[in-house]
């Protein structure tokens, strides 16, 4: 039994001339417990509401979302979320943010401050616990985030183009990180991106959404070797082969979305 499903998932929204707008139409994926599952399409495809529908933010009209098995309905305790947004809380401290998840659910300030300082230093933000958002680099920002995230030890981790704003070291190393942290801890990850490489770099599978409607045209197995490095993986010759093929199909759901032949 898969752990994820979308089962015929139709999101609409209307709008106020009556017209209706599909984010999402007949939309079916599944999610093996322990997958690294990357998730590309056109921009504006629904990569995002896909995302949102299972962490409960946006209801399907139609269909049904399920967690082994069951339907989810509302927010799951068991799923973390990271986005492209920066969402730490400017007039917290970085202990208070990392801490935050734990302190909604109720954890005592002693042990929760303590599991974020264990974060942080396994998250190379040591000695920044009493800074502030704004006197962080944006690569710490996001370390934050992930640790924050991470300190509730959710099974699902759902990932939004968290490393889309950073430059381009920055966010190799972030990847590897995500690499450790999934191969340490054997959770399930979804992860959106425009950035093939990414995509192929990190996932078992690659999954590409069509223009919209959003639905899932076609699936791609990623049989590089792991453990992986972002770096090492792009040298690879199958790696090339992967790019290629993906890409090829990408561009043609680009075309089609643009109207081109």
């Amino acid at each position: 039994m898969a752990l994820l499903e979308w089962k015929d998932v139709n999101v609409s929204f209307s709008f106020a001339d009556g017209s209706t707008f599909y984010a999402l139409k007949d939309m079916n994926l599944s999610v093996e417990q322990g997958e690294l599952v990357a998730l590309v399409g056109p921009s504006g495809c629904g990569k995002t509401t896909a995302l949102n529908v299972l962490a409960g933010q946006v209801a399907p009209v139609s269909g049904q979302v399920r967690l082994a098995g069951e339907s989810v309905d509302g927010m799951l305790p068991s799923i973390g979320y990271i986005s492209q947004a920066d969402t730490l809380l400017p007039w917290r401290t970085v202990l208070d943010n990392v801490a935050l998840a734990m302190e909604l659910r109720g954890v005592p300030t002693k042990e929760r401050r303590e599991i974020a300082r264990d974060l942080m230093a396994k998250m190379g933000l040591s000695g920044f616990e009493h800074s502030y958002p704004r006197e962080l680099s944006g690569g710490m920002k996001k370390r934050a985030a992930i640790a924050r995230v991470l300190a509730v030890d959710p099974a699902i981790l759902l990932m939004d183009e968290p490393f889309a704003p950073l430059d381009a070291l920055t966010r190799q190393k972030l990847q590897d990180d995500i690499l450790d942290l999934w191969e340490a801890t054997g959770c399930t990850i979804l992860y959106v991106t425009h950035d093939l490489t990414e995509a192929i770099a990190l996932g078992d599978r690659v999954v590409l959404m069509g223009a919209r409607p959003g639905r899932v045209v076609k699936e791609y197995p990623i049989d590089l070797p792991r453990p992986r490095r972002v770096m090492d993986v792009k040298f690879e010759p199958h790696f090339a082969e992967l790019e290629k093929a993906i890409w090829q199909d990408l561009s043609s759901e680009i075309r089609r979305g643009e109207g081109q032949p």
